[in-house]
């Protein structure tokens, strides 16, 4: 099912629209916009600006219960001209909403990398991070569920700036190669075969 489009493209000059006040503060950054649940639309920017995608989302996420959300990213895994790469935590990714949500996923389709996993150091993944073509950077303590969005108090801040999107980028890549590698030592494990011996 076709997600549903936004109300408003993403621009960055107009987020002010999902601001209570429907406007930032006077000198707040040009590069940075900050939003705070319950007061704020975050659900309404995060839809907005995932659909905007063009090119990549990046993403490393410990909650992940958002059913619009998790529609647009489908369709962005399904479009063979943007990449999707997609680290989620493994305690998170168990519940049954959740589950629900995976199986519809297309990790066999070119452009598309999809982990399931822990910390490099075997807690769990906390991050709440997305990166949308190489651009913009989101980040904060908001999980992507409309409690989360809309009910509890949380922060979601976007920046517009491609280091901080590239340095971003760096830690969620390790994350999520190291979640790879701990879904291929489950699977050798289960299936009985040695496991690889590590590289280096």
């Amino acid at each position: 099912m076709p997600a549903a489009a936004p109300a408003d493209p993403f621009d960055w000059d107009q987020l002010g629209q999902y601001k209570a006040g429907r406007r930032f503060l006077d000198g707040y950054p040009e590069d940075v916009r900050t939003f705070y649940s319950p007061v704020d639309d975050l659900h309404g920017v995060l839809t907005a600006l995932l659909a905007s995608t063009q090119k990549s989302i990046v993403l490393n996420m410990y909650g992940y219960d958002d059913t619009a959300l998790d529609t647009i990213i489908r369709e962005k895994l399904a479009d063979e001209h943007v990449f999707v790469q997609m680290s989620l935590d493994r305690s998170q990714a168990g519940g049954v909403h959740e589950r629900e949500l995976l199986r519809a996923w297309s990790n066999d389709l070119i452009g598309n990398s999809i982990a399931i996993g822990h910390s490099t150091a075997g807690a769990i993944s906390h991050m709440k991070v997305v990166i949308v073509d190489g651009v913009y950077t989101v980040r904060g303590s908001t999980n992507w569920s409309l409690a989360g969005e809309q009910r509890q108090d949380n922060e979601l801040t976007i920046h517009n700036n491609a280091v901080i999107a590239a340095e971003t980028r760096a830690e969620l890549d390790r994350n999520h190669d190291a979640m790879l590698k701990q879904m291929a030592a489950a699977a050798a494990g289960a299936s009985g075969a040695p496991a690889a011996p590590p590289r280096g």
